[in-house]
């Protein structure tokens, strides 16, 4: 695999890794029918969006037969941390106190979230959300 040189991933590159978190591996032929009500995505268009994200080490890939099978090169929660931790150094300047505090006050999170919340900033979980 190759190593990534930063966090980002793109809109697009999201709609194809949610295909293959939740099929574990796919070929392009089957990540593009699996958008294509979505995005309409041509074929040629998803191998070639893969075959970057391989080089940017989101994807990896291996030939089974004629084909290429692809599968996420990261798990779902480590490109969330990613993209979390880009946001809050972009937005927040990497002040992570001010970037809970507005999702604290524009979520509008129930009582029972707000709870929660608590919760796990007190470091306590109970299992359930």
């Amino acid at each position: 695999m190759v190593e990534r040189t930063d966090g980002s991933i793109q809109a697009t590159e999201w709609d194809l890794l949610e295909v293959l978190w939740e099929k574990e591996r796919s070929t392009a032929r089957e990540v593009a029918d699996a958008l294509a009500e979505r995005r309409g995505w041509a074929y040629s268009t998803v191998k070639t969006m893969l075959d970057r994200m391989v080089k940017k080490g989101l994807v990896s890939a291996r030939r089974v037969g004629n084909v290429w099978e692809y599968e996420p090169g990261l798990p779902r929660e480590e490109a969330q941390r990613g993209a979390w931790r880009g946001f809050v150094d972009t937005v927040f300047r990497g002040s992570m106190a001010p970037a809970l505090r507005f999702l604290a006050q524009d979520a509008r999170l129930t009582r029972r979230q707000r709870e929660k919340l608590a919760q796990l900033l007190d470091g306590e979980e109970d299992g359930d959300a």
